[in-house]
């Protein structure tokens, strides 16, 4: 190998090293600008050599609020899938927990209100109500808006089941919420939080398709 190789093997070396240098410098927290440039100026000839993106910042994208809903919505079918296997036992069913649910939290209602509200027919509500009222898990009783119609209430009973159903229903999520680290759970609550104000914000009115 001639001398002029060897000279040129030797600046190749000696500028690998330079890089190297420099990109452990520029990697480092509060690391001054390389030299030959100046803070928010161009890179300095050469500084291509550098390892790629390791002084490059890089700010988030902005989240697509189209794309956030429908992952939300494919969040939720996958639990609500998940919470529907679990087995609640006593023979309370995803529909009567449901059903149980509504009134327990929203007080009595009409056969057709819970129909409505649980996006069933009539009929086949009637025989829902009349099971559970069976298993004295709900009871009939006046409207007292209108006298000539009935109301359905949760029992004594039906709120005992429903509280019980509902524990051993979420007990499979809870206990891998719990294998959460401390900040993990705490990262969990606040987005339950801000997703319960996303929720009562919204008007769930369907788009309109006007132009």
């Amino acid at each position: 190998m001639g001398k002029k190789s060897k000279g040129k093997d030797k600046v190749r070396k000696r500028d690998r090293k330079k890089a190297s240098r420099l990109a452990a410098a520029a990697a480092a927290p509060g690391a001054e600008p390389a030299p030959g440039t100046e803070a928010g100026s161009s890179a300095a000839p050469g500084s291509d050599l550098l390892v790629a993106g390791a002084t490059e910042t890089r700010l988030p994208s902005e989240v697509d609020a189209m794309e956030l809903a429908a992952r939300l919505a494919s969040l939720s079918t996958v639990l609500q899938r998940h919470l529907s296997r679990a087995d609640t036992g006593d023979g309370l069913t995803r529909a009567r927990l449901s059903a149980l649910a509504l009134l327990v939290l929203g007080g009595p209602r009409t056969l057709g209100d819970l129909a409505n509200a649980e996006h069933v027919r009539p009929p086949t509500m009637t025989r829902l109500v009349h099971a559970m009222e069976a298993d004295e898990l709900v009871a009939r009783g006046k409207n007292p808006d209108d006298g000539r119609s009935v109301v359905i209430r949760a029992t004594a009973k039906g709120v005992d089941s429903l509280e019980q159903g509902r524990t051993r229903q979420i007990a499979p999520l809870a206990e891998t919420i719990s294998g959460l680290e401390r900040s993990e759970r705490q990262q969990l609550a606040d987005a339950a939080d801000l997703l319960g104000r996303v929720l009562r914000d919204s008007t769930w009115e369907p788009a309109s398709s006007d132009g």
